[in-house]
């Protein structure tokens, strides 16, 4: 009797565990194949895909409070012939791409047996050849790990220098709806003066009324706060993909049948709403990402974890690179150091209000950052440390053009943005 081939377990599905939203806890080495110890850790958060066909997988992995505007993206081919995957990193920065020919660097090749994979390959490093390798761990349903590693003396020893810790983002729970996700290329930062004991009317009103109808005319509903240091403020933020989309949007909502229902109740409980800064992302990829946001359904439940730090930094003109660096090498990190996430860095949107039915602050120049702390008590704790405004007099010279203000903010239930 002839005993049938036995049909070598395919590994095209090796990486199906990946797909889905996921945040990273990042170890990376300063300095390679130099004996150093030096490392630095960041977070990062990764969106992994199938593409049709069934033979690749794709991710982008973005750090905005690590290296602003960089990403990194991952390449994964299957070759049902040799049964391997052949894995291409490449980053926005031109990393993996041969600057000479404009064709991607060699990847690195293998497959996982069991929950173990290695892949390994031939580079260049800083001129001497070296040998890579991946290696990847799954966790279960919602974990894994991965790390690389370099090799000088071909494979004899290696020198590990890149860890990403991998943690799912919870699905959405049945009582969550997903905030609508849109590249926000304009801001804008709104604060309500309200009349006394009114703002717990407001955001009733508001978030019962006035969240899914604006973002079904494209603007999105980004996060609602109260001012923890002023009880009849009110603020929260509106985005938009352009300034095109924002005169469209708002003139359909303002002018549609929910504004027109509701207006009256809302603005009983204003003061003031000319409180209003129209701004941009400070640089390509510093904006609040929107990816993956879910509020709660409903307006009557508790507020969400979680403090927003929204700062203002007047500036003596429009923010030049220098101010920027400074941004991204100094005030960046200094929220880290206080364990905030920072979300994002704008400056003022340089084109004329498209809306002027409603007004915004003219004539000013701004640098505006958020940064979400996970409780009062971490950003008192930050706040009394003093080395924010240390890293704030640390900047240019003569840079800001007036003192800087904070807001201190609470999310309300429904707000797209909470910890």
């Amino acid at each position: 009797m002839n005993t049938p081939a036995t049909t070598p377990t395919t590994a095209a599905h090796d990486f199906d565990f990946l797909v889905g939203h996921w945040t990273t806890r990042q170890r990376r080495l300063k300095h390679r194949l130099q004996g150093s110890d030096d490392w630095e850790t960041f977070d990062a958060t990764t969106h992994n895909q199938h593409l049709p066909g069934g033979v690749i997988n794709f991710d982008t992995l973005v750090a905005p409070g690590w290296r602003p505007g960089w990403v990194g993206m991952s390449l994964r081919v299957f070759n049902p012939v040799t049964n391997l995957w052949s894995i291409h990193w490449v980053t926005n920065e031109g990393g993996g791409i041969d600057p000479a020919t404009g064709c991607l660097d060699a990847p690195v090749v293998g497959r996982f047996h069991g929950d173990e994979g290695v892949f390994d390959g031939e580079d260049m490093f800083e001129g001497r050849a070296i040998r890579v390798r991946f290696h990847w761990q799954r966790q279960g349903p919602d974990r894994a790990r991965w790390q690389q590693a370099f090799s000088e003396d071909g494979g004899i020893s290696w020198e590990v220098n890149w860890v990403m810790e991998f943690e799912r983002v919870a699905p959405r729970s049945a009582d969550g709806v997903t905030a609508l996700d849109i590249d926000c290329q304009v801001l804008e930062l709104r604060q309500y003066t309200l009349r006394l004991g009114q703002r717990d009317t407001l955001i009733e009103l508001f978030d019962r009324e006035f969240v899914e109808p604006q973002e079904a005319l494209g603007m999105a509903v980004m996060g609602q706060f109260r001012d923890l240091d002023a009880p009849d403020r009110f603020v929260w933020l509106r985005g938009f993909t352009d300034m095109a989309s924002r005169a469209g949007g708002l003139a359909a909502f303002y002018g549609g049948p929910v504004w027109h229902e509701h207006r009256d109740a809302a603005n009983a409980t204003m003061i003031d709403s000319d409180d209003v800064l129209l701004l941009r992302p400070a640089w390509p990829g510093a904006g609040v990402s929107m990816r993956a946001r879910h509020r709660a359904r409903d307006a009557g439940g508790p507020a969400p974890a979680g403090v927003l730090s929204a700062v203002v930094l007047p500036l003596r003109e429009p923010a030049s690179a220098e101010v920027l660096r400074h941004c991204r090498e100094a005030l960046t990190p200094c929220w880290q150091s206080g364990g905030a996430e920072v979300l994002g860095w704008y400056v003022t949107e340089s084109a004329p209000n498209n809306f002027p039915r409603l007004p915004v602050r003219e004539g000013e120049q701004v640098l505006v950052g958020f940064a979400r702390f996970p409780d009062l008590q971490a950003l008192d704790a930050f706040e009394r440390s003093g080395v924010w405004s240390h890293a704030l007099q640390s900047g240019p010279s003569a840079w800001l053009a007036g003192t800087p203000s904070s807001l201190r903010l609470q999310p309300t239930a429904r707000s797209a943005i909470h910890a």
